[in-house]
């Protein structure tokens, strides 16, 4: 692949810093920013001197979902047409939800569409006094595919989920963080130190016990509690084996 125009990867020891890098467009996602994302959250995936990573944006706006030109494309597009381009998108939402590093967006002005999703997908969200929160398919007549259902009916309820889907309304931060969909609300000028500075707290704890936490948090929906005991005496163990071999 050519080098990124743009999506911007900076590290900084063990914290890897995603810059979306489309101001001019309020960061609206094109299928190439989407491949280029996608393979720039699977290197960060890989890497194992990476052990948290920062999603933000340039400009502001930190992204105004998928961009109307290619919605309008995959209108008529054929059945294996649209299924490519799904699973596609969905990459990077899919990688930061399920990678085993946490993954954090600071997110300021509009976060739209698919845009929201891609602050779901993170596992904790920083947001600036001036975000505003939409997910605006049903005025398209579509629904969210990047994962924003599930996320948004465990993140804050499915009552909520259903409200913000179906009335396409915008939210403020204010009430962003009152739902739980944004962990810290901060001003504007200090987005980027709040979101760093939370970072530097998880960085600052072992990596292989948190990403242990990560793991069994995602599958608490899904599993009975006794059944939840037995992976959390796994994951001690493992914890402990880490803690003892460093």
């Amino acid at each position: 692949m050519s080098p990124s125009r743009t999506v911007r990867v900076e590290t900084d020891g063990a914290l890897a810093t995603v810059t979306l890098a489309r101001p001019d467009k309020r960061n609206a996602l094109t299928r190439d920013m989407l491949e280029e994302l996608g393979a720039a959250l699977q290197s960060l995936a890989d890497d194992p001197g990476i052990h948290a990573v920062l999603l933000r944006a340039d400009g502001p706006a930190f992204c105004a979902g998928v961009d109307l030109g290619v919605l309008r494309e995959l209108a008529g597009a054929a059945e294996d047409v649209f299924r490519t381009f799904v699973d596609l998108a969905q990459r990077p939402y899919r990688l930061l939800a399920t990678m085993p590093k946490p993954t954090i967006a600071a997110v300021q002005g509009h976060a739209l569409g698919g845009g929201f999703q891609l602050a779901l997908a993170c596992d904790l969200r920083v947001a600036a006094t001036d975000a505003s929160f939409a997910m605006l398919e049903a005025r398209h007549g579509l629904i969210p595919d990047l994962g924003g259902i599930h996320h948004l009916a465990r993140i804050a309820s499915p009552a909520a989920a259903k409200d913000l889907i179906w009335t396409a309304r915008s939210i403020d931060g204010a009430e962003a963080h009152r739902l739980g969909l944004v962990d810290r609300l901060t001003d504007p000028a200090a987005l980027d130190d709040a979101a760093r500075a939370l970072a530097a707290e998880i960085l600052a704890h072992s990596p292989t016990a948190v990403a242990l936490v990560k793991g069994l948090v995602t599958r608490t929906f899904e599993t009975p509690l006794v059944e939840t005991f037995g992976h959390e005496a796994d994951a001690q163990a493992e914890a402990l084996r880490e803690s003892l071999d460093g």
